[in-house]
């Protein structure tokens, strides 16, 4: 690729000025055309997760249908209960869900009634509190969620498939290093 078309791909619209900041900030121009390059990729990846193109085509793979909110309700109990993005794994709560989901707990006790409605969850009250309810995965609940990790799996297996061990590792090893360090500078008191 000649140079100059290092940023042709590049959307004006966002990344007027980009270039020439990361430059003030020792960034090489193949750095540069990298990273924009992995801001247009973030994008893609971001829309198909957001518009449920993925979880739809796993869904595919499984017995039951869950709407999306249904569907992130339920994989948002299951994280909870796991520890999945938590210091340690903890009773799932409406609070929790709602914080999980980033909505509001109305909205996030909807969903969950949801769920118990369809058999999934099951709502016990907490013994420290009487007026929390604690949520329980029901055995259909974790009969899903095994179907749909299989289904998952088997189009990630389709994805990587012609990938060497080596390009798996390093991407692996890359995208944590990633989350890690985006982790580190959303928690940096520096703006």
């Amino acid at each position: 690729m000649d140079k100059r078309d290092t940023h042709a791909n590049a959307d004006p619209r966002i990344h007027r000025g980009i270039p020439e900041l990361l430059d003030s900030k020792g960034f090489s121009h193949d750095a540069i055309g990298a990273l924009l390059d992995f801001d247009l990729a973030l994008f893609q990846w971001r829309r198909i997760g957001e518009q449920g193109e993925f979880k739809g085509k796993v869904l595919e793979g499984v017995d039951e249908k869950l709407d999306p909110a249904l569907l992130q309700g339920l994989l948002s109990v299951a994280q909870i209960h796991a520890g999945l993005g938590r210091m340690e794994p903890q009773p799932p709560t409406i609070g929790l869900v709602a914080d999980v989901m980033a909505v509001d707990p109305s909205r996030a006790s909807r969903i969950v009634a949801g769920l118990v409605e369809r058999g999934f969850v099951v709502r016990d009250v907490a013994q420290e509190d009487a007026r929390k309810s604690i949520l329980t995965l029901t055995p259909k609940a974790l009969e899903f969620l095994r179907q749909f990790s299989a289904s998952k799996w088997h189009l990630m297996s389709q994805l990587f498939q012609e990938w060497d061990a080596d390009d798996i590792e390093m991407f692996a090893r890359l995208v944590r290093r990633y989350v890690d360090g985006l982790n580190a500078v959303l928690q940096s008191d520096a703006p």
